[in-house]
C-alpha cells in the first residue's frame, strides 16, 4: 500500500508453519496461497521481529514458535515445508541459536549442527522439481567467534549454494536495535573474507538504520524490514529530512520536512551535524479531516509543518506521551561525500 513497487516479500517458516497443510492441499506455493503471487518470496526459518527463546534446539532439529506453539523441524519436516511453499529463495535449516555470550562449546555445535543440516537440505533441493527454480542460501554460524566464523565461511565458500546467511549474532526481536557496527564488525569482517564477493549476502535483524548502513559498506546486500515493524508497535515514526544538498531531484518530486524544530535551539541542515537528544518533548498534534484529502498540522509553540497526502482517510485515537521516549534517537549517516540526514522521532 506504500509503493507501487514490488518489492521482495519476506516470509518466516514460524509465521506460516500452521499454514503448511492448506498449502500442501493448494498445491500452488505460499505467494499464491496468500495472494502475492506477483512478488518475489524469500523464506527464513524465525521471526526477526520476535524474540526467539534460548536454549530449545537439539543434536537433530530446530525449534521454531508457531502461532500453535513449538515446533520441532528436522532437515526432512523443514524440507517438506520448503516444497509446498515454493518460495523464490530460503534459508537452509540452521542453528543459530548463540549471541555475545554463548560458550566456545555452544558455537561449536551451532557450527556443525547447521553444517550437518545444509548437507541434507542440499541434497533435498538438487532432487526436488518444485525448488529447481529456487534459491537456497547457506547460514554461516559462529557466533562472536572470529575462529569458527572463519571455520563457517570457509566450509561455505566452497559448497553449491546461492548465498549466505549471517546469522548467529543476537536471539532476534527488537533488543537487536541496541546492537553497534562496533559490536559485529570483527565477526562479520572474518564471515566476509572467505565467503565470495559475487554471492547474494543477507543479514536479518531489528539493526537500526545508522548499523545498517555500516554493514552494507562492509559487504552485506540485504537485510529485512523488522526495525520499521518494531518501531511502529511501539507507537514511533521514521520521519526523514527530504533536503539533501547537491542532490538531483527530478522536477516532480515534492520536497516535504517532517518534524518540529529541537528546542535546544539546533539548526537542522542537510550538511551540518545534528543533535542528540533523548528526552525530546513530543509536539502537539492536531488533524483536521477533509472528504479527499487529509491534513496533519504538528504543533510547537509557534513553529509548524504542514503536509498533504492523497488517500482513504483513517482517523486516529488521541496521541500520548510514549513510554519510549527515552529511545528517541536522531542518526546522521555519511557515504562518501553525501551526507544523509534520518529523523528517528517516538510520537
Amino acid at each position: 500500500m506504500v509503493s507501487k513497487e514490488q518489492h521482495a516479500l519476506h516470509i518466516p517458516i514460524s509465521t506460516v508453519a500452521h499454514c503448511h497443510e492448506a498449502v500442501v492441499a493448494f498445491g500452488k506455493g505460499i505467494a499464491d496461497f496468500i495472494g502475492l503471487k506477483e512478488y518475489l518470496t524469500f523464506c527464513s526459518i524465525h521471526d526477526p521481529a520476535a524474540v526467539t527463546p534460548h536454549g530449545f534446539n537439539e543434536r537433530d532439529t530446530v525449534s521454531i514458535w508457531s502461532r500453535t506453539g513449538r515446533k520441532q523441524l528436522d532437515p526432512d519436516k523443514y524440507m517438506d515445508m520448503i516444497e509446498a511453499f515454493q518460495p523464490d529463495m530460503y534459508q537452509s535449516l540452521c542453528d543459530g541459536d548463540t549471541n555475545p555470550t554463548s560458550s566456545k562449546k555452544r558455537v561449536q555445535k551451532s557450527i556443525n549442527r547447521s553444517i550437518a543440516f545444509l548437507e541434507k537440505c542440499l541434497e533435498r533441493h538438487e532432487k526436488s522439481e518444485v525448488l529447481k527454480e529456487s534459491a537456497i542460501l547457506g547460514a554461516v554460524e559462529g557466533g562472536y567467534s572470529i575462529e569458527g566464523r572463519e571455520d563457517s565461511a570457509k566450509y561455505l565458500a566452497n559448497s553449491s549454494v546461492f548465498g549466505y546467511v549471517i546469522d548467529g549474532l543476537h536471539s532476534n526481536g527488537p533488543d537487536v536495535e541496541q546492537l553497534t557496527i562496533e559490536d559485529v564488525k570483527p565477526v562479520l569482517e572474518a564471515s566476509l573474507k572467505h565467503l565470495p564477493n559475487d554471492k547474494f549476502r543477507v543479514l536479518q535483524g531489528c539493526w537500526n538504520p545508522e548499523t545498517v548502513l555500516s554493514m552494507v559498506e562492509l559487504g552485506m546486500d540485504a537485510f529485512d524490514s523488522s526495525y520499521v515493524y518494531t518501531v511502529t508497535e511501539r507507537g514511533g515514526a521514521l520521519i526523514f529530512q527530504n533536503s539533501i544538498k547537491n542532490l538531483d531531484i527530478p522536477s516532480t518530486a515534492t520536497d516535504v520536512s517532517y518534524g518540529a524544530e529541537p528546542k535546544d535551539g539546533s539548526n537542522l541542515k542537510p550538511d551540518t551535524s545534528i543533535y542528540a537528544q533523548s528526552s525530546y518533548e513530543i509536539p502537539e498534534k492536531k488533524k483536521r479531516i477533509t472528504d479527499d484529502k487529509q491534513v496533519t498540522s504538528v504543533v510547537e509553540e509557534d513553529k509548524s509543518v504542514e503536509s498533504e497526502t492523497q488517500g482513504p482517510i483513517v482517523e486516529s485515537p488521541e496521541d500520548t506521551k510514549s513510554q519510549t521516549t527515552s529511545l528517541n534517537r536522531k542518526y546522521e549517516i555519511s557515504l562518501a561525500d553525501k551526507k544523509y540526514v534520518l529523523f528517528v522521532q517516538y510520537v
